[in-house]
């Protein structure tokens, strides 16, 4: 199934605009070598969690309804067809962290290991948050691309910059200031993970209700 939805995604070359998006704010990050590292980090994981919600909406848009049926028909069961596409968008994320981890580090001629691991524990944060934003946000629960435009960006705001909210903009606020971050990052990688897990299965529970 992940090799399905891999080809699927490529095929469709709707990868390209979240990618190269992604790419453009990289470019932009990474321009002072002598800049802090740790807010840089922050800024490329709340990229990535935009990132992350835009690729699950278009890997899951790119089948029709027909077609949709047809793959879970194959896959037997839903989560199989869901877990495929949860897994294939979080591989395209963890490529692209890596992008932005390296590029970070050729830019600066190396990174602590330390803050590597950092870095890359806060975009996996950013990228399950922005795969659960995307799930109901997708053609599994909304049927029409207008609501589906209106409704991402509004949580994805909400998310990234509402303080009052506890998942990812306590994490990027402290990587942000300079204040020692990594228990806001773990915790902020806990809690992402958990909405994950709870955003598939509310979107499997409605969307096999509505069937």
């Amino acid at each position: 199934m992940i090799r399905y939805q891999l080809a699927m995604l490529g095929h469709s070359q709707r990868w390209l605009p979240p990618s190269f998006a992604f790419a453009v704010l990289l470019s932009i990050l990474y321009t002072d070598p002598d800049a802090p590292i740790v807010p840089e980090l922050a800024v490329s994981a709340g990229g990535l969690t935009v990132a992350a919600c835009w690729l699950t909406v278009a890997l899951v848009d790119a089948e029709d309804p027909v077609q949709r049926l047809i793959t879970r028909v194959h896959a037997r069961r839903f989560s199989t067809l869901l877990g495929g596409v949860v897994a294939s968008v979080l591989l395209c994320c963890a490529a692209l962290t890596v992008i932005s981890l390296v590029w970070s580090a050729l830019r600066r001629d190396g990174d602590p290991a330390g803050l590597v691991g950092l870095g890359a524990v806060a975009h996996l944060a950013g990228a399950c948050t922005g795969v659960a934003i995307g799930l109901p946000c997708s053609r599994l629960l909304i049927p029409r691309i207008g609501y589906t435009v209106l409704a991402a960006p509004a949580i994805l705001v909400a998310v990234l910059l509402v303080r009052w909210i506890p998942l990812l903009n306590p994490m990027l606020r402290a990587m942000s200031s300079g204040a020692p971050s990594t228990g806001p990052v773990l915790l902020g990688a806990v809690t992402s993970v958990a909405v994950l897990a709870v955003s598939a299965l509310a979107v499997a529970a409605l969307f096999q209700h509505r069937r």
